[in-house]
């Protein structure tokens, strides 16, 4: 902080050289920590790993390693990511004599002319497995590896490459081991794959893949090239050796704005000498474009060349674009939950603690009220959702005194949270699944009114209106697996309101019977997304739902009441419209009849207490399917 300096009087006699040599410096400071945090972001940075003399006889430098054993322990969970240049090896891993699996190394700038980029090292003969290196730019003229070890295997290694990196003068490498002619022959090529997400990629060689996947972008146009490869090419299965498992070929495209047509080809590997690969390669394989199109593949060989022809377009199966509803509609199927907990046992107990404080304060005072509920249920969209979910409402109320009425106003806070499990079928039986998490918080308002006089003594009405936020998220491997997981996040708002009216009849002093019925309404605002590269637009979704029911108590003493009840309840919408690439999707829906049975017990510890307690449960049947769970908590302040 600069010191401020005081003109004329004593003040001024006092050190101003000092006090200003204290603002200057202090001014000088601060400049310069100004200077040095805008000049941070532009510095690039190496992280996830040290610096070290590593023993191996292939290295002449020390080498940028993520995880360091210089013995026999195995090094796993090396994590580097690299964006300048280094002058030694690019390590994931590093063991000196034990394994070196599931390391990783990510490139994503630099310019690399050391001693080799490794996601996994082992430099005597434990495995290099299971490794990755991910390159996303930068130019690198040393050879890429996935796993190497100096006797052991080197399988299940990936190689990943996004974006415009500069491999002229590189070469990729699934596995490697060094044979010192000791060792026998190794297997380093099984279950290796080659991955590449862009194209007009070239580098000096490829070797030891069993797995080539290509996905292709929404840019892609007929003759267009994938990778280009400055030597000759052997893709072809091994007839013999530590390695004969079959080479596969897997082509997708990200996004559905491809202009490719049948007919149209791509070259997926260009040799500018020679390529070997299975005759077995003309057999058709087939790539989704997002989720919206099913574009098949026959793969044909050239002299030099692996190309990829598309003899058909279709949609994608019904199942595949219905599935990302499903969490759309698992959300809404969360936030009807939490009205159903505001409209019945958060009621209830408002009440019930409003009454307590009314009496014990002379219709003063606020009482605090809470409700919470959970349970599983399975819904049937169509397909079926099954929904785990918790939610809780915690709020003030208050009776006030009017006459021939009993009327209670207040207000609650509201925040429910659950997981969800989709399950669809496709035409061919295959299965499509999808799980993730929502969660809601929001508020709300709540009024009843009850006439305690004359002939319409036990008649009431009450409402409530509620609005928040409701984030959701959903994850699926099914939709498309040669691209990968697809996934999206949505937060949207929610609002709505309920209205009821009923009737408790007083059958003895010990024994009463609440019929009613209800009608809730729930809305949900609509999202935007891009799922696998396919936009996606998700409608807004309401809900409309009726309730009839009775609900039946008897006092056992003043401490205890027990109750049970029954309902039965109709949606009359609940459907989760979306759009994909385009196309109107095949919508997931709630609507449909649902009965509800229930029972509980009310206790008080204390007759005259200002606490009380519901613990209830739930079941339903038709098209929600489940049981659940309240308690319930009142106290007077």
């Amino acid at each position: 902080m600069f010191l401020s300096l005081r003109q004329g009087g004593p003040q001024a006699k006092k050190s101003p050289r000092r006090a200003r040599s204290h603002s200057a410096r202090a001014a000088a400071a601060l400049l310069f920590f100004a200077l040095l945090a805008l000049a941070a972001p532009t510095r690039a940075a190496n992280s996830g790993g040290a610096t070290f003399a590593l023993p191996s006889m292939q290295f002449a430098n020390p080498g940028y390693v993520g995880v360091y054993r210089p013995d026999a322990s195995d090094a796993t969970g090396g994590n580097v990511t690299i964006d300048t240049g280094i002058t030694g090896p690019i390590i994931g891993g590093f063991s000196d004599a034990g394994n070196a699996n599931g390391n990783s190394v990510t490139v994503t700038g630099g310019t690399h002319t050391g001693e080799g980029i490794y996601g996994g090292f082992s430099d005597g003969s434990g495995s290099a497995s299971n490794n990755i290196v991910t390159i996303t730019g930068g130019a690198i003229s040393t050879m890429v590896f996935g796993g190497y070890s100096q006797a052991g295997t080197a399988t299940g290694n990936t190689l990943r490459i996004f974006g415009t990196p500069d491999l002229r003068n590189s070469g990729l490498v699934g596995g490697r081991f060094h044979w010192d002619g000791m060792s026998a022959l190794q297997d380093t090529r099984t279950g290796n794959t080659l991955e590449i997400h862009t194209l007009n990629l070239q580098t000096s060689g490829i070797d030891n893949f069993q797995h080539f996947r290509f996905y292709l972008p929404d840019t892609v146009r007929a003759g267009d090239t994938v990778l280009t490869v400055d030597n000759g090419v052997v893709i072809e299965t091994p007839s013999s050796g530590p390695s004969t498992a079959p080479t596969t070929v897997g082509v997708g495209i990200v996004g559905g704005g491809t202009p490719l047509a049948v007919n149209d080809t791509v070259t997926l590997i260009k040799s500018t000498s020679f390529l070997f690969a299975d005759t077995g390669m003309t057999n058709t394989t087939t790539g989704m474009a997002g989720i919206s199109s099913l574009y098949t593949f026959g793969l044909e060989t050239t002299v030099n060349s692996l190309l990829a022809r598309v003899t058909s377009i279709e949609q994608t199966d019904e199942s595949v674009r219905k599935s990302p509803s499903e969490g759309k509609a698992a959300g809404v199927a969360l936030v009807t939950q939490g009205a159903d907990l505001a409209a019945g046992p958060g009621m209830g107990n408002a009440r019930a603690a409003a009454v307590l404080g009314a009496d014990n304060m002379a219709q003063a005072g606020w009482a605090g009220f809470g409700a919470t509920s959970g349970g599983t249920s399975r819904y049937a969209t169509g397909s079926h959702v099954d929904v785990q979910s918790f939610s809780l409402m915690t709020g003030l109320a208050k009776r006030l005194p009017v006459s021939g009425t009993d009327l209670l106003v207040g207000a609650f806070f509201e925040t429910s949270v659950g997981s969800y499990d989709s399950h669809n079928e496709t035409a061919a039986g295959d299965s499509i699944t999808a799980r993730g998490d929502s969660r809601s918080n929001g508020g709300g308002l709540l009024g009843r009114v009850e006439a305690t006089d004359g002939m319409a003594r036990g008649l009431y009405a009450e409402a409530t209106v509620r609005a928040g936020r409701l984030s959701s998220d959903y994850r699926s491997d099914d939709l498309n697996p040669t691209l990968g997981e697809a996934e999206y996040d949505i937060n949207v708002a929610y609002y709505g309101a309920h209205a009821g009216v009923g009737y408790i009849w007083n059958i003895s002093e010990q024994a009463w019977l609440d019929l009613y019925g209800k009608y809730l309404w729930t809305h949900t605002t609509g999202a935007d997304v891009r799922i696998l590269g396919d936009p996606v637009t998700f409608d807004d979704v309401d809900s409309y739902r009726t309730r009839l029911g009775a609900r039946f108590g008897y006092a056992l003493n003043k401490c205890i009441t027990p109750y049970t009840g029954a309902a039965w309840e109709y949606e009359f919408d609940g459907t989760a419209h979306s759009v994909v690439a385009g196309v109107d999707a095949p919508a997931p829906t709630l609507k449909g009849g649902t009965g509800v049975g229930e029972a509980g017990i009310i206790w008080k510890p204390l007759p005259d207490s200002g606490f009380s307690l519901d613990l209830g449960a739930q079941g339903y049947t038709g098209v929600r399917e489940g049981v659940g769970g309240n308690l319930s908590l009142m106290y007077e302040f």
